[in-house]
């Protein structure tokens, strides 16, 4: 607060308990006069020709309820580019696209049309890591979109222990499936919809599963490895996990370092 003094004039400054991210967004959100939102965390950084870049992107594609550009992870590792879409997509993505998650989200790097915010009802305040990806797939159903820009305009900083530094990604994708399961409570679904959502939902929880059981072999944790490997095959029931999980289970000994060294010599299913 002594810092921002000399600045007080020119800016509102808001004070309230602590409600996390969503809730401090909120509260910056029903004080906005403007047409655009434009979001950024304390600890990141945008680029000088960030918001010229965002306001010329909206303004060329009136359909888009909000742009994201791409981001600079810098902090604690070597600078990494962190392209927001996936490779043969975009650059405008509907309610079906971003519920299969073919785009990335970062508020820090997201402008959005303010009165789309309203309709929608803001950030869910019950969700404290991963509401953005809720954020984003409410901001585009049913027909509306979200745009990419793909320019690196923001440098999101990365510290030790945070989501990005997780090499498994595992906190990340636990927060992921419970905003995603957050849907089902905020959206007005129709059949197909909700069946789509209930099949990325099984996905991304058959993935981590997956994940969660090469991890298991590898520090030679062979019982939950077994566990996980029949959860992640209710959803891939696929003869080769069938084939892991019985040997596992019947000779750790033996399938155990059989399936590290496997493990180890290509590449594992990503979640």
């Amino acid at each position: 607060e002594v810092a921002l003094q000399p600045y007080r004039t020119r800016i509102r400054y808001i004070r309230q308990e602590n409600r996390g991210l969503p809730g401090a967004r909120n509260a910056g959100i029903r004080l906005a006069r403007g047409e655009l939102l434009a979001f950024v965390d304390s600890d990141d950084i945008w680029m000088p020709d960030y918001l010229s870049a965002q306001v010329e992107f909206l303004d060329n594609h009136p359909r888009v309820c909000a742009s994201i550009s791409d981001a600079l992870l810098f902090g604690s590792s070597e600078e990494v580019v962190w392209r927001m879409l996936k490779e043969d997509t975009g650059p405008v993505l509907g309610f079906e696209q971003m519920l299969k998650r073919k785009g990335g989200q970062l508020p820090s790097a997201m402008v959005a049309r303010r009165q789309r915010v309203l309709e929608i009802g803001l950030f869910d305040e019950r969700i404290r890591i991963g509401e953005d990806v809720e954020f984003c797939v409410r901001l585009s159903f049913p027909e509306g979109a979200i745009g990419y820009l793909g320019q690196v305009l923001v440098k999101y900083r990365q510290r030790a222990g945070s989501l990005t530094e997780d090499p498994r990604r595992r906190k990340w994708v636990v927060a992921e499936i419970e905003s995603l399961r957050r849907l089902v409570e905020n959206l007005d679904l129709t059949g197909p919809q909700r069946k789509l959502l209930e099949e990325e939902i099984a996905a991304a929880v058959a993935a981590l599963a997956l994940s969660d059981a090469y991890h298991h072999i590898s520090e030679h944790e062979y019982g939950p490895a077994v566990q996980c490997l029949r959860s992640a095959n209710v959803y891939y029931r696929d003869p080769r996990i069938s084939v892991a999980s019985f040997c596992l289970n019947a000779f750790p000994r033996l399938a155990g370092p059989v399936l590290n060294w496997r493990l180890k010599r290509r590449p594992v299913r990503r979640i």
